[in-house]
């Protein structure tokens, strides 16, 4: 699938359409980059030998990009885009790290293992995409913050849709921590019970990701808020999709939940009027 289809099917592709052509071409090609190095690791198509390999060479891959000497043409794409917007190249490693851990195993005992993971493959988007949308009014690194707060949002929504979904791969980014704490066991997750305690536990993390979009919208100035519209539409649609499951039970270790596309349409007006202080 190319990056332009991806986007186009992607919660981020309504707000991405109200940006400059320019600012369009750098996300797209962020995008590309996000996906290939994710394609590595999840494509299922590689060895973990292999797939460890590739991710090293694309550390030396952005070593020529940053040196103004780029070969692969995902990074020939970036060149222009990291140097107008100041791209920083501890993003795009990030992005390499916290893909890798997935071929190390899908296990973490506390909250704060799983936001290393949730740092490495979602917050680093983030940072590069609020680089790219601009900001003026809100301190650097209180949009880094915002941008690090909403990667762990997106991705927790993502980790609660796909309990189910992630089981059929052996993976489960579920803590241990909240797992004692809700009183369900790992065993009961791979016998897909769904009982008390699993509500319990999905209820704790839908909390945890409610909060980090709470502080992360805390941290921004109301003056960047319109040209956040793209982040603000994603997040319209994951808080929308997280009430829809918390409604529906938590059915999702036999189900994957959806929005409709008019829904997501919605979705993105409120975003927009939301931006604008309206």
């Amino acid at each position: 699938m190319s990056p332009a289809s991806v986007e186009r099917g992607s919660n981020f592709f309504l707000g991405f359409l109200s940006l400059p052509r320019a600012k369009r071409e750098a996300l797209s090609a962020v995008y590309a980059y996000c996906r290939l190095i994710d394609d590595i690791v999840d494509s299922g198509e590689l060895p973990k030998d292999e797939a460890r390999r590739q991710l090293e060479t694309w550390k030396d891959e952005l070593d020529k990009l940053y040196a103004g000497k780029p070969e692969h043409p995902v990074a020939v794409r970036l060149l222009p885009h990291v140097r107008t917007y100041g791209l920083p190249k501890d993003a795009f490693l990030e992005m390499i790290r916290g893909c890798a851990m997935d071929l190390e195993g899908t296990r973490y005992a506390t909250t704060e293992e799983l936001e290393s993971y949730m740092r490495g493959v979602a917050s680093s988007a983030g940072r590069l995409t609020v680089e790219i949308c601009g900001y003026q009014a809100t301190p650097p690194e209180r949009m880094r913050e915002f941008a690090t707060l909403f990667g762990y949002a997106f991705q927790l929504t993502n980790i609660i849709r796909d309990v189910g979904a992630d089981l059929e791969l052996g993976r489960i980014y579920l803590p241990a921590s909240d797992m004692k704490e809700a009183g369900y066991t790992e065993q009961e997750l791979l016998l897909r019970s769904h009982n008390a305690a699993f509500d319990r536990l999905m209820d704790i993390l839908c909390r945890r990701a409610q909060t980090y979009y709470r502080r992360a919208r805390s941290l921004v100035d109301f003056r960047d808020r319109p040209g956040l519209l793209p982040a603000e539409v994603m997040a319209h649609i994951y808080e929308a999709l997280l009430e829809e499951i918390r409604a529906g039970g938590f059915r999702v270790l036999f189900h994957r939940h959806r929005l409709s596309r008019w829904r997501k349409a919605v979705l993105a007006g409120k975003a927009w009027l939301y931006c604008h202080g309206l």
